[in-house]
């Protein structure tokens, strides 16, 4: 590929996928399978889905063999890559994909959706493993729409019939149990797969299974919906749980102007913020402030503001050791604020091949995070890479050498695929489990591929479209290596910019952005080519439990009736004394969020406080009544009486604004309950 790229060329498409599994291989197995399908399909159409189910798993076991078990288990294995799946032949590739739809399509009919969604997405991972089988690697915006040579007698139809079927499937699934985000991509997916299919397949038969008009509904979803979320409940105690947001009222003089970018940490009870930046074009910051745990809504306390020469402290991590917060700009000289003496210093470090891989300006938006006395940095941006990069490095702060020491991947042009290690990419999350001492690993997930600003810069990979990862990895801390994990139960779609802290063996996320996922709002009438959330996700790592794909670790939607407003690059973060969970900062895109003050961005400087029906997560408290009548739901509040979220008018009696209601009928319907509850009179002015 040419290191430059001019604006109005076409986009440099993916390889071909060349692998001896696209072979047909051997067929004799169907005359075995044949009489179980024909049995099952029976079944199903006379509703008699138990028994249907039993002849399509006896089918999908026939097709795999003995001994291999399916779906994946994804505990130790991490339950995405498989050597029977790359290896496995065409015929039976073809035959599993629509078995597994077939098992998936029973289990919902019996409401079950948590078996459902395991099965269903095991198609996906069988794609994936496809790709894993060609004989060069590919980025993953190439590996999600694979080119196939088109050949009449190799079945490659009914494969992306199998596919878009399965994610058509997973987004009902999705759907009724209310998590718009991930129903709208895994639909979209299906969509774009019709609208790239290889020449002579026949896209008229993909209509009837997903449609233009079909995604005209989902793309005018929120994530969350205000409309769907006023009354909801956790009817799936599997896949959900029940949350709440709480805005905190920070003392007015104590607050600080409103941000996102900013790096963050928490030491002996405070939690700390430095720098950040109003909008993308500034103004730029490079104070520093502090927040008592302890007492959050008496405001921020300042400290010294960061001395050095960059312009733009934005983008970048922390790592705190020995009473040291270290501060990586992408340069050797490593900055830190001295906690005990709140002075700022620096120290040299240097890589340890004696070859610094990045540029002196300019890097940002990578991912950090400290184990034990080693930091780790991944991805991010800089001057010479606007996609994203994928170097993964760390640095032991107690060794006197301060070398840094690269693991995997590249800094710097050209980037190349590699299915062993996590794509490039900018603002992905991460996050560490230390609970057991020996096995501690490194999450990271999600994160962007910035094609769009690439190409706009002439740069390899760009495209006019830029890419959301929805994959998730970990790094074994002790052995090294990455392994590819798979994303079970509920979660949350393809994003980047996401708010995310670890608290009690749990990781927790929030909100975020995707350059790729449509939205479409008819009542305002606009359109956008991309979204952001205000979604909440809790996901419980490996159990030492059975070994089965309920047991394994998942992903759990937390279900909250009113939310903080959609935002990317806020920041969650955890009062390990407490345990409480808060919420900070953050922007959105003010046509977005219709916002009348601010023409392109709005940025935040509220604080929220999340409450979570779990162990330990302070929901003893809530009270969900209350909320469906009276919580803030994103930027509009809801009616007092009918739960509808708008731009209302709130009441102007005693009670100070704390009801508002949608229209005057309402309001004399509402008006003796809201006059009990909330002890107002009528004010006479």
């Amino acid at each position: 590929m040419s290191a430059v790229m001019d604006n109005n060329e076409p986009e440099v498409p993916g390889p071909f996928l060349r692998s001896a599994a696209l072979e047909i291989g051997d067929t004799s197995f169907l005359e075995e399978i044949a009489p179980l399908r024909r049995e099952g399909d029976q079944l199903f159409s006379r509703k008699v889905y138990q028994a249907a189910l039993g002849k399509f798993k006896k089918t999908a076991r026939v097709i795999v063999g003995d001994g291999f078990e399916i779906p994946l288990y994804c505990g130790e294995g991490g339950g995405f890559r498989s050597k029977k799946y790359m290896e496995m032949k065409q015929a039976k590739r073809l035959a599993l994909m629509e078995c597994c739809v077939q098992i998936a399509r029973c289990l919902r009919e019996l409401e079950d959706y948590e078996q459902s969604l395991i099965w269903v997405e095991e198609v996906e991972v069988i794609v994936r493993n496809l790709c894993f089988s060609n004989t060069e690697a590919m980025f993953d915006w190439h590996a999600d729409l694979p080119r196939i040579e088109w050949n009449p007698n190799d079945g490659i139809e009914q494969f992306y019939v199998q596919r878009v079927r399965a994610l058509c499937l997973a987004s009902d699934n999705y759907l009724s149990l209310w998590n718009t985000g991930t129903a709208a991509q895994r639909r979209h997916l299906a969509y774009k797969i019709t609208q790239h299919l290889p020449p002579n397949v026949n896209s008229i038969t993909f209509r009837g299974i997903v449609s233009s008009a079909a995604m005209f509904l989902f793309y005018q979803f929120r994530h969350p919906d205000p409309q769907m979320t006023k009354d909801l409940m956790a009817n799936e105690e599997s896949l959900q749980v029940m949350g709440s947001w709480s805005k905190i009222e920070v003392q007015r003089d104590r607050n600080i102007p409103p941000r996102f970018g900013f790096a963050s940490f928490i030491w002996k009870g405070r939690y700390y913020i430095v720098g950040g930046e109003k909008s993308h074009s500034g103004p730029y910051y490079k104070d520093m402030h502090y927040i008592e745990l302890s007492n959050v809504s008496t405001g921020w306390h300042d400290l010294p503001s960061y001395p050095g020469d960059m312009i733009r402290v934005s983008g970048w991590k922390i790592g705190v050791y020995q009473d040291k917060a270290y501060f990586f700009n992408g340069r050797p000289q490593l900055d830190y604020f001295d906690l005990v003496t709140e002075r700022w210093g620096s120290v040299r470090t240097r890589p340890a091949d004696r070859q610094w891989p990045y540029p002196e300006k300019d890097f940002m938006d990578y991912a950090g995070v400290l184990v034990k006395s080693k930091f780790y940095v991944f991805g991010g941006t800089h001057g010479n890479v606007t996609t994203g990069c994928n170097l993964f490095m760390v640095l032991d702060l107690s060794d006197p050498r301060l070398e840094w020491k690269k693991l995997t991947g590249h800094a710097s042009q050209p980037l190349v695929p590699d299915w062993n290690c996590p794509g490039p990419r900018r603002h992905p999350t991460i996050w560490a489990d230390e609970r057991v001492p020996g096995s501690e690993r490194i999450y990271l997930m999600f994160g962007e591929a910035d094609r769009a600003g690439a190409k706009f810069r002439r740069e390899p990979q760009g495209s006019s479209e830029s890419y959301s990862y929805g994959d998730f990895w970990s790094w074994d801390v002790n052995q090294g290596g990455w392994r590819r994990e798979r994303m079970v139960g509920n979660p949350p779609c393809a994003r980047s910019e996401m708010a995310y802290t670890f608290k009690l063996g749990m990781a927790f996320v929030f909100g975020g952005y995707s350059p790729s996922l449509p939205a479409d709002y008819v009542e305002e009438g606009k359109k956008f080519s991309f979204t952001y959330f205000a979604d909440t996700f809790i996901y419980i790592p490996p159990s030492a439990s059975s070994p089965s794909a309920t047991s394994a670790p998942k992903w759990k939607h937390v279900l909250t009736r009113g939310f903080p407003t959609y935002r990317a690059q806020a920041q969650l973060f955890t009062d390990p004394d407490t345990g409480k969970i808060y919420l900070f900062g953050g922007y959105t895109n003010s046509q977005f969020v219709p916002d009348k003050k601010h023409e392109i961005s709005r940025s935040f400087s509220d604080v929220w406080q999340l409450k979570i029906n779990i162990p330990g997560g302070y929901f003893d408290d809530v009270d969900l009544e209350e909320e469906t009548k009276t919580a803030m739901a994103g930027p509009w509040q809801r009616c007092f009486n009918c739960g509808n979220a708008g731009r209302w008018k709130k009441c102007g009696g005693s009670c100070g604004g704390r009801a508002f209601f949608c229209d005057s009928q309402c309001m004399k319907e509402g008006w003796k309950e809201h006059k009990e509850r909330h002890h107002c009179a009528n004010v006479r002015k």
